[in-house]
């Protein structure tokens, strides 16, 4: 899942601006890092936020956000978040409560009683929060907490809310013509360095 910023406008002017100092590949490679370092920011606010919204450790969430960062051939950009769900007890680990069993079931951490749950070690060493699916001993279901995208999905569970795109979109928008800017200011360094001015 991803969220689409378009920050087109910011460089067809630059582009105007300094088509004549600076070459076309060059200032390709400074959108390029300059792209790069927005994403980048962009990711620190909305790791934060997910952190904030699910109350999970910023380590673990920021593993879960991956960056595929922009190239002078392909100026684009993309944070994704992975959906990997986590087991209900390492979830609930993660997010600071250890689970504890009662006599009607077992408290996850934040994520409340799960009545007739119990926890097992089974003989690989996985430790789980397990519930039976009918009255005989056997099967069993291991029971999930949410994915780390999943409390930042809008209704139809097809995108992301409008906070947490904002969180991103923000970013970008205050962050990119200033890094825009200081890149081309280095590239034309370049050039000025290139021809002894």
């Amino acid at each position: 899942m991803s969220v689409t910023v378009r920050v087109t406008d910011t460089f067809d002017k630059l582009e105007r601006a300094f088509r004549d100092l600076v070459p076309v590949e060059r200032r390709n490679a400074a959108y390029a890092r300059a792209i790069n370092k927005a994403v980048a920011q962009a990711r620190t606010q909305w790791v934060r936020f997910i952190v904030k919204s699910t109350q999970l450790p910023y380590g673990y969430v920021r593993s879960a956000t991956v960056v595929f960062n922009a190239s002078a051939a392909r100026p684009t950009a993309m944070l994704t978040v992975s959906g990997r769900y986590l087991t209900l007890f390492r979830y609930a680990l993660a997010a600071g409560g250890k689970p504890f069993l009662l006599p009607s079931g077992v408290v996850a951490g934040r994520w409340g009683m799960h009545r007739g749950a119990f926890i097992a070690k089974m003989p690989n060493g996985h430790i789980g929060i397990f519930a039976r699916t009918s009255k005989k001993r056997l099967p069993l279901k291991q029971l999930y907490g949410p994915s780390v995208p999943r409390p930042l999905l809008d209704e139809r569970k097809v995108g992301f809310n409008k906070d947490a795109a904002k969180v991103i979109t923000d970013k970008v928008g205050e962050v990119i013509l200033p890094l825009a800017l200081h890149e081309i200011g280095r590239e034309i360094d370049r050039v000025k360095a290139r021809h002894g001015v």
